[in-house]
């Protein structure tokens, strides 16, 4: 990956019906610490808490406020809860917008947030609701000066310590991986014996065939325990595994 082109995967989003009650599973099944809100998401009708995974990666859950919410439409064809989105963090979104174009993607929200420059791809375009924010440095992010996440860092739990990897399913992963890939800017997919691989740095993001359920569908975790590694947690139709 050319240093001038790089992404970061920071955070990962599942959605729910069931806000205050997948949230407490959250907490009991990775240990975790307390959690904090995005303020923005509150302006455009999602309840939301974000909590700390590493010092760099996020696990956030969100979910709308009100039974005709868009996403609250999705969740009920969904099941009721699932994975919904990645945030990913990018040096800038110069060509971005020229690539979607090109490929035939949708920008579904363009934004201001911070201070900074974000866009938001459509689902049905990138397989999952893919946010890419133009963020720099590289070693810093949104929450680096939040009173609130500051405290959530504080006391997070070591039982998991990292994002690794998240699995994305969907009928043709070379095909997707490649599109993300050109859209990002970033280094092409690797083939892999079930389907494609792209690495957002240490972390990567695997793209295989769905059994079932396609888009947002796992979780890797770093145990920071070796004993942990193995366990699998279900959250929101997705699954948690630590590693």
């Amino acid at each position: 990956m050319s240093e001038a082109r790089w992404a970061e995967l920071r955070q990962v989003v599942l959605a729910t019906l069931d806000h205050e009650a997948d949230v407490e599973r959250a907490r009991k099944a990775l240990h975790l610490g307390p959690s904090f809100g995005d303020p923005e998401l509150t302006t455009i009708g999602l309840a939301d808490a974000t909590m700390p995974i590493g010092p760099a990666t996020y696990l956030e859950l969100c979910s709308p406020l009100t039974p005709d919410h868009q996403v609250a439409r999705w969740l009920g064809k969904a099941g009721g809860s699932s994975g919904w989105a990645l945030s990913t963090q990018v040096p800038t979104l110069e060509g971005v917008r020229q690539r979607c174009e090109e490929l035939g993607i949708r920008i579904a929200i363009e934004a201001v947030a911070f201070g900074h420059e974000i866009v938001q791809l459509h689902p049905l375009d990138m397989g999952i609701l893919l946010e890419l924010d133009s963020f720099v440095p590289r070693d810093e992010w949104f929450w680096d000066d939040l009173a609130e996440a500051k405290v959530a860092q504080s006391a997070r739990s070591t039982f998991v310590d990292d994002i690794v990897g998240v699995d994305i399913a969907t009928p043709e992963p070379a095909v997707l991986a490649a599109k993300w890939a050109t859209v990002l800017g970033i280094e092409g997919p690797e083939v892999t014996e079930d389907g494609a691989l792209l690495r957002f740095s240490e972390r990567d993001v695997h793209f295989v065939l769905p059994l079932g359920r396609q888009g947002l569908v796992g979780v890797e975790l770093h145990a920071s325990e070796r004993g942990d590694a193995g366990q699998v947690v279900e959250l929101c139709n997705t699954e948690l595994r630590l590693v």
